[in-house]
């Protein structure tokens, strides 16, 4: 399977298939259902047209951005360091986050103060990275390792914390920032919508700037420099990009687990290994696996919501299953 040939285009254009498809479902399913068909003619009452544009096309579009972005990240990350086990959380700002909004939570209260204590705790994460990395005369001078011990121990710390926080708050709080780091795309207004559409697409274009670097990284470090990349200054840039990008949607809609580590691994077995494969195809996957989580997160116990995150990995976890033990088969 050669990248860069038909494979991508046919995979992309299933996946981009089943994504609209998605979409419409998400629009129309509920605890107050819309008919597909006085959707797609535009009759609809203006108490449904009041639930598509203030609840439902928002909530889609935020599924889309947060599911793109953090497979976007995944399969930058995996590229970065040749590891597939990497996700959106080995550098730590997701746990930052998380210890940002539990402060403000405690601190302030829920709503807004969330999502900025929360966009503050990983901006103060980034910093720290940004710190170390250029500190003395070498950037990124320990390579992979500084940053993956860099992000270990961003993570150990904010779970020291948050586990310190998660005994001074009350009951209420702990459902609060539990739902919270768990994920979810209900209650999002549209600026913050388009904060998400707009940060995941400067994302996405600024790492497919990188892919070619990518490609060439996965070939090892002294084929990459061979043919001109600085790995040191690569590094650097797809670290923070991702970082960023995850910052963001984290602060909005919280942790929504595995799709960074499950889109990039399918796209990769269906569609071939090269990062300029994977980057556009992840992201279409990780924008499907989260807009069908939230279907489900809604639509199996309404009004109740379940975490989006718990779902994502019960959809994630037997296709990626189910696609390895092909590939195994095949071999």
């Amino acid at each position: 399977m050669t990248p860069g040939g038909n494979t991508l285009p046919r995979a992309a254009l299933v996946v981009a298939v089943l994504l609209v498809a998605a979409m419409l479902l998400s629009l129309v399913v509920g605890a107050y259902p819309l008919a597909i068909g006085k959707l797609l003619s535009g009759h609809l009452n203006e108490a449904e047209w009041s639930v598509l544009t203030q609840l439902r096309a928002p909530r889609v579009i935020a599924a889309c951005a947060g599911g793109a972005a953090f497979a976007l990240a995944g399969a930058a990350l995996q590229a970065l360091f040749r590891n597939p086990l990497a996700d959106p959380g080995l550098l730590g700002v997701p746990a930052a986050a998380g210890l940002g909004a539990a402060i403000a939570l405690i601190v302030v209260g829920a709503g807004a103060a969330l999502w900025i204590g929360a966009l503050i705790g990983a901006g103060v994460a980034i910093a720290g990275m940004l710190l170390v990395v250029h500190r003395g005369a070498a950037p990124m001078a320990g390579g992979t390792v500084t940053l993956l011990l860099l992000g270990i121990a961003i993570n150990a710390a904010c779970a020291a914390g948050l586990a310190l926080l998660t005994a001074l708050a009350s009951e209420g709080q702990l459902k609060t920032l539990s739902f919270w780091m768990l994920g979810s795309f209900a209650s999002l207004d549209w600026p913050v919508v388009i904060a998400m559409v707009v940060c995941t697409a400067l994302g996405g274009v600024a790492l497919g700037v990188q892919a070619n670097a990518l490609a060439a990284l996965a070939l090892g470090e002294r084929a990459a420099r061979t043919v001109g990349v600085n790995v040191q200054q690569l590094r650097v840039r797809v670290a923070l990009i991702t970082a960023a990008m995850v910052a963001v949607i984290t602060a909005f809609c919280g942790g929504v687990g595995f799709v960074g580590l499950a889109a990039p691994h399918i796209a990769r077995l269906a569609a071939g290994s090269s990062p300029r494969v994977v980057l556009p195809l992840a992201t279409l996957i990780g924008a499907l696996l989260c807009v069908l989580a939230d279907v489900i997160a809604r639509s199996i116990a309404p009004p109740i919501e379940l975490p989006v995150g718990a779902i994502t990995a019960v959809l994630g976890v037997p296709l990626l299953v189910s696609l390895v033990t092909r590939r195994v088969e095949r071999a």
